[in-house]
């Protein structure tokens, strides 16, 4: 075998062994396990060892060749501190004469390899001359076996460091492992193993764990449950996931739980329902209709008072901004949608726009729309819009009376994923778990260092981690943050970041080891429970009326910008105190007081049309005020909400209003009793005077004068009526027979004018129009006008009447000198009048306001060959 092997075979076989030889040198060559022989001579006492042959397989695992070896010591070939490790177990077996088994770590040329080694002594004559070593190479075992260590080792730190507690039962119950996190829940100090349900929890519970566990290994199914667990520290409310766990042969052996505790999110859920409910009853006492616009699929929710102020069920609105647009005025849609889009673009804080909009009964109703974009996206396009519909008809129809004596426009203002992660600062390394690769959207092939895994996070917090990764690093002091991360796709998380240090043996920080958990569902969830607060307060604050809650100690619960604004503090300033702390008048606070109790005693709702409130600044202000019977959700306490509107400028206006009316009606009375008087005087003596007169010329002067008597007289019948339409506060139209009132006027026109003649072309219809008593002054006034105006020597005046299905027409023709048609468009105007007329020109203008209030429309055409037509359009009665 080798070198000298020859010599050696045959002094072991002798010559007829050479066949023998053979088959144990093929035998030494081809074996797996590398084998050696060691040659031990004895020197001046000390032994001597020297390699003298090896086999094919040591040679390639130890990169070393028989020649290289033949001859040479452990310590020639392997350097003194080796060497001297490797003879001092040849030493050993050879004074113990017997095999021995080591484990050995050693350097050759082909690298660092560990080995199970076997020694043999050789004895001859009772000597051991030489050694027989057969080494296995464990390195790639002795690897897996390190590669588990760690592995086990970061298990037991993910484990033992997760927030959610996590356990294992065999298949009758009993507990085999908890992590720490539950231990703390459960309060136990001691070994877990073999405690069941019994032990920790009452009766009920531990039946139904057992239960949900059953399912488990019966069905072999994975469940998911919520529970209220029993702590030391309180109940708990969590959320529990179990699974099988299965041995090798795939059949159920016990059963895997994490559980979290989801008390808090419970909690929320709670307060924000809560929130909701009280938002709900102050907007229903309020009685404001409320829209949510979801501006990217333009779907709307309203709510049931914003269908009920247009007299709609709440199931007939459509959730569509189509179901708003469509019933907005068309002469007001332009003006809306511009102010909305000027809000749209950030031009203004709110949107704030009045406008018609028809109700179920084909009406127009006025509303004031209040909104504001409540959310933007990244490029800051609105994607969200909240708002409030208040129901202002009754206000706009006073205005509308009130502007024909002052102008005044009043205008009045929105299952947590966890991965875990480690740092080698030794190798200046990071590894991540799939999780935390999930994450951050980032490949799992990819390769992350160190401070690429910190340049993730969000700018804004780098700083914070940064610091308390140098802190982990340098003074060895544990993280638990939640910050922000900008993920490889650009997205924005929130994680919870955890961190602790790694040790050496001596005590030095080497790494870090954590966890890293996406918790940016709950961060939504609690931003979006502050939004919601806040988007309440700000749709109660967008109401311009005094909108508040207070308990029966009169303390306010909830006070809105403008109540607040009336006692000259803000709504936090108020929401807490006592009403006598907040009223300035103490007359005030007591009337207040006892309407507040009469509500909350009785139950029932109380209007009040008028009461006073004196103001921060000493102001008397009038208010129309509603208040409710209300319970507080969380106390279930009484209290009284109430909704004030400032009615104080209104109430001055109408008191204005009656007193301009008054005036205005005695002013009247007395002229035109005068001015008749004396105009009957005119025309008597004329008369007379026109008797007595003997030449054409001066008789003819007489009879001028009692015409314009007669024209003056009239006059004052239209400036009666002129004073009766301005008088009128928003009188309601009633069937009023169109043949009658016709007829009426005709037959005047008749008998007063003698140098008319009045034709009628046809019967006129027995309809009714929707009209009111000033109807005669309508077709007085233009059959006068025909008559008036007329040049010829006899008036030809003709009256025709046709019937469609909802209105009449009325014309009445002359055969006078006809209106240009540049002056066609003018003379319905107050004032307006012919160059040669010598009236006051309010005639036509009468006639135009009485139309359009009835509904109608009038207008002049040509007649043929010569004069013009008044056509009177109204509507009919229903």
């Amino acid at each position: 075998m080798g070198r000298g092997s020859s010599t050696n075979g045959a002094d072991r076989f002798g010559s007829d062994g050479d066949e023998v030889t053979s088959v144990y040198e093929a035998m030494f060559q081809e074996a797996d396990d590398a084998i050696f022989l060691v040659d031990v001579a004895r020197t001046d006492g000390e032994y001597e060892f020297t390699f003298r042959q090896n086999n094919t397989a040591h040679q390639r695992q130890t990169g070393l060749t028989e020649d290289a070896m033949f001859g040479k010591t452990p310590r020639e070939l392997l350097g003194e501190q080796q060497g001297a490790a490797v003879e001092a177990n040849y030493r050993l077996c050879v004074e113990r004469g017997t095999t021995i088994e080591y484990e050995e770590r050693l350097e050759f040329p082909g690298g660092a390899t560990d080995w199970q080694t076997k020694l043999t002594p050789v004895v001859d004559d009772g000597t051991v001359t030489q050694i027989v070593g057969v080494a296995r190479d464990v390195t790639r075992q002795k690897e897996r076996e390190r590669e588990h260590r760690r592995t086990h080792r970061r298990f037991q730190t993910v484990l033992e460091t997760m927030s959610a507690a996590v356990f294992l039962k065999d298949t009758e119950g009993r507990y085999l492992l908890m992590n720490q996190a539950c231990r703390n829940v459960f309060d136990v100090d001691e070994d877990p193993v073999g405690m069941t349900d019994e032990e920790l929890f009452p009766e009920a519970v531990a039946a139904q764990a057992r239960a949900d566990d059953r399912r488990v290994v019966e069905d072999g199914e994975r469940i998911e449950v919520e529970e209220t667990v029993p702590t030391p520290a309180g109940e708990s409310v969590r959320l529990t996931r179990k699974s099988p766990v299965y041995d090798e042969e795939g059949e159920i052996r016990g059963v895997c739980g994490v559980s979290t505790d989801i008390t808090e999110q419970r909690e929320r859920e709670r307060a924000l329902q809560q929130i909701k409910d009280r938002l709900e009853l102050a907007v229903e006492g309020a009685q404001i209709g409320v829209w949510d616009w979801d501006m990217a699929t333009d779907e709307v929710e309203f709510n049931d008072r914003w269908a009920r102020m247009l007299g709609h069920a709440p199931d007939e609105i459509e959730p569509h901004l189509d179901a708003w647009e469509r019933r907005v005025h068309p002469d007001d849609l332009g003006p809306v949608e511009d102010a909305l889009s000027s809000h749209m673009a950030g031009e203004t804080e709110l949107y704030d726009t009045e406008h018609r909009m028809r109700t179920a009964a084909g009406d127009w109703k006025w509303i004031r729309d209040v909104g504001k974009v409540v959310e933007r996206d990244d490029d800051g396009k609105p994607v969200r819009a909240v708002g409030v519909h208040l129901d202002i008809d009754d206000q706009k129809r006073r205005e509308a009376e009130l502007e024909r004596t002052r102008s005044v426009i009043e205008r009045t203002q929105e299952s947590a994923s966890i991965g875990w992660w480690e740092a080698d600062l030794v190798e200046d390394s990071l590894t991540w778990s799939d999780e935390v690769y999930r994450i951050h959207e980032v490949p799992p092939d990819d390769t992350i260092r160190l401070e690429d895994g910190l340049s993730f996070y969000h700018p804004d917090d780098r700083d914070a981690i940064e610091a308390a990764f140098d802190r982990l690093t340098e003074a060895g002091e544990s993280y638990d943050l939640e910050l922000r991360i900008v993920t490889e796709s650009d997205r924005t998380k929130w994680v919870r970041a955890i961190g602790d240090p790694q040790y050496d043996d001596a005590g030095n920080v080497v790494g870090a080891l954590g966890l890293f958990q996406d918790v940016t569902e709950r961060k939504e969830y609690e931003r979006a429970i502050e939004a919601t607060r806040e988007e309440l307060r700000r749709i109660i604050d967008l109401v311009p009326d005094l909108v508040f809650v207070k308990n029966r100690e009169g303390e306010y619960l909830l006070a809105n910008e403008a109540t607040a604004a009336a006692y000259g503090k803000t709504p936090e300033e108020v929401e807490g105190k006592s009403e006598a702390e907040i009223i300035p008048s103490a007359e005030d606070s007591e009337a207040f007081r006892q309407d507040d109790l009469a509500v909350i005693e009785s139950g029932e709702p109380r209007t009040i049309d008028e009461e006073t409130l004196t103001t921060a600044d000493g102001e008397t202000r009038i208010l129309q005020t509603t208040k409710i019977p209300y319970e507080v959700a969380e106390t279930g306490e009484e209290a009284v909400l109430g909704y004030a509107r400032d009615v104080t400028e209104l109430k001055q206006y109408e008191r204005t209003l009656e007193e301009q009316r008054d005036n205005l009606t005695l002013l009247n009375q007395v002229v035109r009793h005068d001015i008749r008087n004396q105009l009957m005087v005119v025309e008597s003596y004329t008369g007379l005077l026109e008797d007595a007169l003997v030449d054409d010329q001066s008789r003819t002067y007489a009879r001028t004068v009692i015409e314009a008597a007669k024209q003056a007289a009239d006059i004052t019948e239209t400036a009666r009526d002129v004073t009766d339409v301005l008088l009128q506060a928003g009188s309601d139209l009633t069937p009023m027979n169109l043949r009658a009132e016709l007829n009426g006027q005709i037959e005047q026109v008749r008998s007063e004018q003698d140098r008319a003649t009045v034709t009628v072309s046809e019967s006129i219809p027995d309809v009714t129009v929707a009209a009111d008593d000033l109807l005669e002054a309508v077709f007085r006034n233009l059959l006068t006008n025909a008559v008036v105006h007329n040049d010829k020597e006899r008036a030809e005046i003709t009256v025709s009447t046709r019937v469609s299905d909802d209105s009449v027409r009325v014309s009445i023709a002359d055969n006078g000198p006809g209106i240009d048609d540049d002056h066609k468009e003018d003379i319905f105007q107050e004032g307006a009048k012919g160059l040669e007329s010598g009236g006051t020109g309010i005639g036509l203008y009468l006639v135009e306001t009485l139309v359009d209030k009835y509904g109608g429309d009038v207008w002049v055409e040509d007649n043929e060959p010569t004069g013009s037509v008044f056509a009177v359009e109204l509507p009919l009665a229903n």
